[in-house]
């Protein structure tokens, strides 16, 4: 059974068209977006602290799915420790130089079996991997668009199945740790999706002297799509890590599925069809995961002797 879902990359300049099937692949179609015009706010109000824990409430179940980390450094991590599903497929993907709109992506090309659940991090200079200290090898790498050069689109997780994830509870919040909470009734699946801005170079449609933390909004089929501005406590910091959740149509018949991409190219490369366009992707679970294993080769760190 194969399942569509439109993903709008807004601020790299482009627009998914994911299927996802069985065997990993993935249709992809892109569409140039154009870019933001309007007004710069006076102030850009976000929940600030090292840690945010994003969660999402569907009636009495209340989850957790995954943490965004602040480096001092202005680098960021996501942890996604929350997943009841261990095996899983890394990939180094790409969208091929087709001159077409659309394209299908194999995650298996690029890909490597893990048996752990991974860190994705975004360093300041741009590089992008998967990571798990101790337990993985940092193979699943690539570089992409520096930190201070990103707006807009950085990163996606697709989550069917949220029973699968572990439950929630109500947490103090400060500098070190907060959290973040997005409710909604029933989907059949939901879509986090991660942009990357610098308060300086932010426009919005009304002028206004303080924006966020919440800011409404709507999707590119004109949905109501909230954002959270999170930020980094730290002095220096001047961007926000503006975060949304919507429900999404199912993304297959299987229960529970578990999907990341980020690490893209820069824009320019995103918005061309002549050109290959390179991204990091994760799924979980995968099924015949020993097959796959033997096949693809692992990630994973096995101690000597």
């Amino acid at each position: 059974m194969w399942a569509s879902i439109l993903l709008a990359f807004d601020a790299i300049g482009s627009r998914l068209q994911f299927t996802i099937s069985t065997n990993f692949y993935f249709k992809l179609e892109r569409i140039d977006l154009a870019a933001v015009q309007g007004y710069q706010p006076q102030n850009v109000d976000a929940i600030r602290a090292e840690r945010i824990v994003c969660t999402v409430r569907v009636g009495q179940l209340r989850v957790k799915a995954f943490q965004v980390l602040f480096h001092k450094d202005g680098s960021f991590f996501i942890s996604f420790p929350y997943f009841r599903h261990r095996i899983g497929l890394l990939s180094i993907s790409s969208i091929p130089a087709t001159g077409s709109r659309e394209s299908q992506v194999n995650l298996e090309h690029g890909g490597k079996v893990t048996s752990h659940l991974v860190k994705y991090s975004h360093h300041v200079d741009g590089r992008a991997h998967f990571s798990q200290d101790g337990k993985i090898f940092t193979t699943i790498k690539r570089q992409s668009i520096a930190l201070d050069r990103q707006h807009g689109h950085i990163f996606s997780l697709l989550i069917q199945g949220l029973q699968a994830l572990d439950p929630a509870q109500d947490e103090l919040q400060s500098a070190k740790r907060a959290s973040v909470e997005f409710a909604m009734e029933s989907p059949e699946a939901i879509k986090f999706v991660g942009r990357w801005f610098d308060v300086n170079a932010m426009r919005f449609s009304n002028p206004t002297p303080t924006i966020g933390p919440i800011v409404p909004g709507l999707d590119s089929d004109g949905n109501r799509s909230d954002q959270i501005f999170t930020a980094s406590p730290f002095a220096d910091a001047h961007h926000v890590l503006a975060i949304s959740c919507i429900p999404i149509p199912s993304l297959g018949t299987a229960p529970e599925i578990f999907l990341f991409y980020g690490g893209f190219s820069s824009s320019d490369f995103m918005a061309d069809t002549a050109k290959e366009a390179g991204f990091l992707a994760f799924l979980y679970p995968v099924v015949d995961s020993e097959k796959l294993r033997e096949r693809l080769g692992s990630v994973d760190f096995v101690p000597r002797g």
